[in-house]
């Protein structure tokens, strides 16, 4: 073969490996390539949606976990201020702390005063009153943790009045307790 005839034999088969790799790449390597382009897209799209859905997840979790905490809050302020009257809680929590303090109860009354109405009627309720008035008979050992107890019971209490006694011949070294307590309540 002549050296011509060479030289355009390779010239024509560099033309051919040149429009063969033009038809590879416009009919195998290009739509590959958009597919992969849209995919990453995609990809990139559900990446940004999961962060997004875990960053609301998180929001959520951290709302309801402050909900709890209110709601904790919210029922530690109902024990300490009912949100109704509740007379019977109020003798129990009397009777159990005299009990406990070695003191008898004579007598027990329960007077329901006027409801002091609230600075923010839209936001805050009023405020009922209900004195429990009664007599202890124990001695002044029991009076002191009694009223201790009444300081650090979950429920509002305030003493109103005391007036100390002697009590009768029969028990010796007891005195009589004559005791005004108010306990509050949230009033509509």
């Amino acid at each position: 073969m002549k050296a011509s005839t060479k030289r355009f034999l390779s010239i024509l088969l560099a033309i051919l490996l040149f429009v063969a790799s033009l038809f590879v790449y416009s009919t195998l390597i290009r739509p590959a390539y958009s597919e992969i382009k849209n995919l990453r897209a995609e990809t990139a799209g559900r990446s940004e949606l999961i962060s997004k859905n875990e960053a609301a997840i998180q929001q959520v979790k951290k709302l309801l976990t402050e909900y709890q905490d209110i709601a904790k809050v919210q029922e530690t302020i109902s024990l300490i201020l009912p949100l109704e009257q509740n007379t019977p809680q109020g003798v129990n929590q009397i009777d159990g702390l005299s009990k406990f303090n070695k003191l008898t109860i004579d007598f027990l009354s329960i007077q329901q005063l006027a409801i002091k109405p609230s600075d923010q009627p839209g936001l805050v309720k009023g405020l009922g009153i209900l004195r429990y008035n009664f007599r202890l008979t124990g001695t002044y050992d029991g009076l002191k943790s009694f009223l201790q107890a009444v300081e650090t019971n979950i429920s509002l209490m305030d003493l109103v009045s005391l007036k100390i006694e002697p009590a009768t011949k029969s028990a010796k070294g007891n005195l009589s307790y004559t005791v005004n307590m108010d306990t509050y309540y949230q009033a509509e």
